[in-house]
């Protein structure tokens, strides 16, 4: 049976810097507080003109230069986001217009803070089942557009970028450099422990959004920051040793750990959890704040592009998000 590698990654961030001390004019907030809860200092937004499909051509054209393929190569385009341009049709539609891929396979996932891992494991079972040869990831989000600086909503809003990573996914010629594992979980039991209520369907009523729902900030992210904290950490953790396990391995095998970037505090917590050594860990939560399913991708093309990942290195990725969802995926590069 044929294995699948990652051939290829790339990202895109939107040059505007936002400081702590920015966000600060857009909310009550402090820049000792962000610091202490989340270790964020600064974060980069969108303009008012860039959707998540515009953060994603870069990013997805880097990728594929970087994977030394062309774009006409990729025969499927798999898409997560939080942020779509539009309420529908899928988001990946609009980006595989803006790619010039009309005709190929094209999906959108959901799988919020984990869809690299999730889109991982889509390839790799693609490619190994032969039925596609180099597919394409990407995640993006313009979360700076959901952000909501009121008591209820400040908690997640001053943790929020914009980014875009991308990754591609192609047949593997050594077996010993390829995707090793991916491990997939969800328990939708805690699903309204980090949510957005409005608009939708369950709501008791034929509407899918009132202006009601505005003003009472239905229509932004609610989150129960002490459950997702402990979860997350939780999850990341043994989803890390999940990994490792079933590879017959251990922790000091592993020469990456590449987690989500959720939030510094929480990534000092599945340092400790884990006893990964530090200087093993991928950190850049500082920089960029959280991005949700961008943060991954971004954060491996920039260890890959500054050293810390290299040929042969076997590199454990991780990732938390709302459902709750979590996953990992160990690659041999």
């Amino acid at each position: 049976m044929p294995q699948s590698r990652v051939a290829g990654t790339g990202h895109y961030l939107p040059p505007k810097v936002v400081t702590n001390f920015d966000v600060m004019e857009m909310m009550e907030t402090s820049d000792e507080f962000i610091v202490t809860r989340t270790g964020v200092h600064e974060r980069r937004h969108a303009e008012a003109d860039q959707s998540a499909t515009d953060l994603a051509v870069p990013a997805c054209r880097a990728a594929v230069d970087d994977a030394g393929i062309d774009m006409k190569d990729i025969d499927l385009l798999i898409m997560n986001t939080i942020t779509p341009d539009h309420a529908d049709p899928g988001c990946a539609f609009f980006l595989q217009a803006k790619l010039d891929l009309s005709g190929i396979a094209v999906m959108d996932i959901r799988q919020q803070c984990a869809g690299l891992i999730y889109g991982m494991a889509i390839a790799d079972h693609f490619i190994r089942a032969g039925t596609y040869r180099h597919v394409l990831i990407a995640c993006s989000e313009v979360l700076s557009k959901r952000m909501d600086g009121s008591y209820d909503g400040r908690n997640i809003a001053i943790l929020l970028g914009d980014g875009a990573g991308a990754a591609v996914i192609g047949p593997a010629s050594d077996g010993d450099r390829c995707i090793l594992s991916t491990s997939l979980h969800g328990d939708g039991s805690h699903a309204k422990d980090l949510y957005t209520a409005a608009p939708g369907s369950a709501l008791d009523r034929m509407q899918m959004v009132t202006k009601d729902d505005i003003d009472a900030g239905r229509i932004h992210f609610r989150m129960d920051g002490r459950t997702v904290f402990e979860h997350g950490v939780a999850r990341m953790s043994e989803a890390a040793f999940e990994a490792i396990e079933f590879n017959g391995l251990t922790m000091d095998d592993i020469d990456v750990l590449i987690p989500h970037q959720a939030n510094l505090r929480m990534l000092e917590a599945i340092i400790e959890r884990t006893q990964a050594p530090q200087e093993k860990v991928f950190v850049n939560v500082e920089r960029y704040g959280n991005m949700a399913s961008a943060c991954l991708p971004i954060a491996f093309d920039e260890a890959r592009k500054n050293g810390m990942v290299t040929d042969g290195s076997l590199v454990l990725l991780v990732a938390f998000g709302s459902g709750f969802v979590w996953g990992s995926a160990l690659l041999r590069m």
